[in-house]
């Protein structure tokens, strides 16, 4: 009788599966595919002019996958509790907007500083500016982005879960790396009209800090989120130094330097979506021990969609190599089909792990599983990456 139920569960979460989130990660895929067409192109202009972003760059994109991914979780549980009113004029949005924006500007600040003290100091100052100007912009947008997609799939019947994971944290790679390169184009093309946008990002985020009218009391309830965020940060720092290390072992792969971003990006979605529903299914008391059918069913759900997942990026990254440099693709890509499935695989047994392990004790997954897994997600896609790219020309 179990069986059969566990069975009926299974392939309802696989059409769940297919009908919700295939198409979110697939549209997020896009996402992190155009922004990694902008790395791929200009990936040697960084390594060569910009080092120091090479480091940073992880940090960066993850930064914004943990804060703006937490903050959906939030959101997905609150709307859920009936705490948060199904609309973008709740008072609660922007002021939690401009909070996320606050503890994610410091964390930027200490990745700078680090690949300063690596020795990185080739136009280190104008690295700095770019990256914070960057971060407030990206933020803004970002963060209206991620109430949006919550509060309307919320109204909409669809489980915010399933699909604000992956959505927001492909949009921060989609704008990311995007606004990074143009930035560092704009410092090239026009060094005094990138200082008058720095002025206007910096008078956007004082304005938005005295309209939200953010108190102390509320910045310090996030006070395990900016901890959590910023020692990520600095564990960020190993993908980084991995990257900068390896970059031309993975640039000589051409299509590694691609999709990149869109590797790293997918793999904290499958973390990310399984964290998000084990956290809700914890807190409404849904899950009483490890080995819980209920989430498990959710993971192989999930996997079922891997195969396609890695395919298509595999697809789309030789189409967009073949049309922005023409550059021959070793024969060995395809190794990336083949592998993908079983890293997104590891990566969803983790996040449950991670998710379970921390509401055992007491501390919400929503503030820090997400953010956790989605930094250790970069972190193992960096590596899986470099061994992919050492695999592919022989190394």
């Amino acid at each position: 009788m179990i069986a059969v139920v566990v069975l009926h569960e299974l392939k309802k979460k696989i059409v769940e599966a297919y009908r919700i989130t295939l198409p979110s990660l697939f549209t997020s895929q896009i996402f992190g595919l155009f922004g990694g067409t902008f790395l791929g192109k200009y990936f040697e202009t960084i390594r060569k002019e910009f080092p120091g972003l090479l480091v940073v760059l992880p940090g960066i994109m993850g930064l914004r996958g943990n804060v703006f991914g937490s903050m959906a979780s939030r959101f997905s549980t609150m709307l859920y509790l009936g705490d948060l009113e199904p609309s973008l004029r709740d008072k609660k949005v922007l002021k939690e907007i401009v909070l996320r924006m606050l503890i994610s500007l410091i964390p930027i600040l200490i990745l700078w500083i680090i690949g300063v003290v690596q020795g990185i100091k080739k136009n280190a100052v104008d690295v700095l500016l770019v990256v914070v100007t960057s971060t407030i912009l990206v933020s803004f947008i970002l963060g209206y982005f991620t109430s949006f997609v919550t509060i309307f799939s919320f109204k909409r019947g669809t489980d915010p879960d399933s699909i604000a994971a992956p959505l927001v944290a492909s949009m921060g790679d989609f704008l990311t790396v995007p606004s990074l390169v143009l930035f560092i184009l704009l410092v090239g093309y026009s060094p005094s009209g990138f200082r008058i946008f720095n002025y206007l990002c910096l008078i956007l985020f004082f304005l938005l800090v005295g309209i939200s009218r953010v108190r102390k009391s509320e910045l310090l309830e996030l006070k395990q989120v900016f901890i959590t965020i910023t020692a990520l940060a600095l564990l960020a720092t190993i993908s980084g130094s991995i990257l900068a290390h390896y970059s031309g072992v993975i640039q000589a792969s051409v299509i590694l330097s691609f999709i990149y971003p869109s590797l790293l990006s997918s793999f904290g979605n499958y973390g990310s979506i399984v964290a998000a529903k084990t956290s809700t299914k914890l807190h409404l008391g849904e899950i009483e021990r490890f080995l819980c059918w209920r989430s498990l069913t959710d993971i192989i759900a999930l996997f079922t969609t891997t195969p396609i997942i890695g395919t298509s990026k595999l697809l789309i990254g030789i189409a967009l190599v073949k049309l922005t440099t023409n550059t021959p693709i070793p024969h060995s890509a395809y190794l990336i089909a083949l592998t993908y499935p079983f890293m997104a695989l590891f990566i969803m047994f983790y996040a449950y792990t991670i998710s379970y392990f921390l509401f055992s004790r007491n501390i919400d997954p929503d503030h820090v599983a997400i953010p956790l897994i989605a930094n250790n997600s970069d972190i193992f896609g960096t590596i899986y990456v470099v061994l992919l790219a050492k695999a592919m020309i022989g190394v």
